[in-house]
């Protein structure tokens, strides 16, 4: 008489949170963190004669129907990676392996997936209790929904990366004062030009290990022409890498949002990968008398659908929540240059233009 075959299963989570990730917002084998590798296991009970020795077949799928095969994933996919290496751990959809785990670690994608996952478990073993020998198999079954971790800071740098707690440098210097004489009814005049300012911002990315594509907000300009020349970002946080283009077009005045064409890479999700930001300002005929606060925003999107963004991090009931866009925000000033007035019994300067 052929007897049912029952499971009883055990999940093995190996994580003990990121630091970088407030303790509030942490995954499980269930709902697990990008880049976290978790063992997920089973036990097969010796009480009706089985001995667990049969076979265990894993797989990922997304189909309501466990035994659609099309629908299985395969083990090269951008979802997940599975540890077939460390001594213990199951191959992925073997119907010959006997192992009773597999290690499975999740991507930034699958944390995109507006599908929940199904990690499905085929055990089949001889029925010592059937004349004749036959082949007993059961199922089960664990959803699995990622959950997004991924977090994002900014603060002020020096040019080698270090964080600059006091991000503030001087006004460019003058690299133009040219007059032109009376001519007509014009009046004698002088145009002075201001250099460039080069701006560096540090941006830390954790929670996930992957790729995740950086965008950044930044403000309008003051006027009389100052412009951005450049805003980059360099995945090595010394600037010695390429430097990738946030796309903001030569010239802009007016900021906004825009988004790198390129992914950076996490390759810490607990301690969190840096990248080097670059902002060149051309000051043209703006004097800067009075400080200028650049204030920058950044958001950062997780492939493959690019719509997953980062969360709100701290120690509260809202960690795991949704960061609004731009949220984390750091600014670098530029410092205001010496304002020259003439002296009380001195006539007025030549007048600038613009």
């Amino acid at each position: 008489m052929k007897k049912q075959l029952s499971l009883i299963v055990l999940v093995l989570a190996l994580f003990a949170g990121f630091s970088s990730v407030s303790a509030q917002c942490v995954g499980s084998g269930f709902t697990p963190a990008s880049g976290v590798p978790y063992v997920y296991t089973v036990t097969v009970p010796t009480t009706l004669g089985y001995t667990g020795n049969g076979t265990y077949d894993w797989y990922v799928t997304q189909e309501v129907d466990l035994l659609d095969a099309s629908g299985i994933i395969p083990e090269s996919n951008v979802f997940f990676t599975v540890d077939e290496t460390t001594i213990g751990y199951s191959d992925y959809h073997d119907v010959a392996n006997t192992t009773s785990q597999i290690a499975l670690t999740w991507t930034p994608a699958a944390v995109s997936s507006a599908t929940p996952f199904y990690l499905v478990l085929k055990y089949s073993e001889t029925n010592p209790n059937a004349t004749p020998a036959c082949i007993a198999e059961n199922i089960r079954v664990w959803q699995i929904d990622p959950i997004n971790t991924f977090l994002l800071a900014i603060e002020g740098a020096n040019t080698d990366g270090t964080p600059f707690a006091n991000a503030e440098q001087c006004a460019a210097p003058i690299i133009g004062a040219t007059v032109t004489p009376a001519a007509g009814a014009n009046p004698t005049s002088v145009e002075y030009t201001y250099g460039e300012n080069t701006l560096f911002y540090r941006i830390t990315a954790s929670g996930i290990l992957g790729q995740w594509r950086p965008s950044i907000r930044i403000p309008a300009l003051a006027g009389l022409g100052q412009n951005y020349i450049a805003v980059e970002w360099n995945q090595n946080i010394t600037g010695a890498g390429t430097w990738e283009s946030f796309n903001v077009p030569a010239g802009n005045t007016t900021g906004g949002d825009f988004v790198s064409t390129n992914n950076a890479v996490v390759s810490d999700a607990v301690a969190g990968t840096p990248i080097l930001v670059r902002v060149r300002i051309a000051n043209e005929n703006f004097e800067t008398l009075a400080d200028q606060p650049i204030l920058v925003g950044v958001d950062g999107y997780l492939p493959t659908a690019y719509t997953e963004s980062d969360i709100t991090g701290g120690t509260g009931p809202t960690a795991c929540d949704p960061e609004v866009a731009f949220g984390k925000q750091a600014t670098y000033t530029i410092l205001a240059r010496p304002t020259i007035n003439p002296g009380a019994t001195m006539p007025a300067f030549i007048v600038k233009l613009p």
